[in-house]
């Protein structure tokens, strides 16, 4: 089961990686822990949850999301079918963004919280509110969708990151300020 308070792991199986990457798609606007609760629950007795999608295919996915209830039928479904012919170790953001219904967010928290190095920021409304309380009051409440708007504040939130958690790697900073700005901060873990 996916925990979202540990959500960074760098050294995933190829089944962690593709159950946490359905996960990503999954979450967009949805309560993690309810979606991680879904993810184990379709995919509890599978070790590749691509193939079990394959085997499906377009119009079971759709079934098998709707039997779930997880709402946003047509982008979950699509973007699952797309994803089964990514190379989820090798991908890059192109790859991922190609995939409908994924955006900046998605593609830079997949990325983020399983590959070692990378400094990409998810720029979700913890993250956007964060900045505000940091002195960059024109900070957008909602995810920017536009590239180059993404690509400024995912810049000022490096510097301020940076200056605040010098010594955290991005996905520590991002975990950091998330369970923060959630109410999940919890000091014992």
């Amino acid at each position: 089961m996916i925990d979202p308070k540990r959500i960074t792991n760098f050294d995933r199986t190829d089944s962690e990686l593709e159950t946490f990457w359905l996960f990503c798609i999954m979450v967009a606007g949805k309560n993690s822990d309810t979606v991680s609760r879904t993810i184990s629950k379709i995919f509890h007795t599978t070790d590749n949850p691509f193939d079990v999608l394959r085997e499906l295919g377009e119009i079971g996915i759709h079934n098998m999301l709707v039997a779930n209830r997880v709402g946003q039928y047509n982008r979950i479904s699509k973007a699952f079918n797309q994803s089964l012919s990514v190379d989820l170790r090798h991908c890059n953001i192109e790859d991922l963004l190609s995939i409908y219904g994924v955006g900046p967010k998605t593609a830079r928290f997949f990325l983020l919280h399983t590959r070692r190095d990378c400094t990409y920021a998810v720029l979700d409304t913890h993250i956007l509110k964060w900045i505000k309380n940091h002195g960059i009051e024109d900070a957008p409440s909602s995810t920017p969708q536009n590239p180059k708007t993404y690509s400024y504040y995912e810049r000022i939130f490096h510097k301020l990151a940076s200056s605040y958690f010098p010594n955290m790697t991005m996905a520590d900073v991002d975990l950091l300020i998330w369970t923060e700005q959630s109410g999940r901060l919890d000091e014992n873990n």
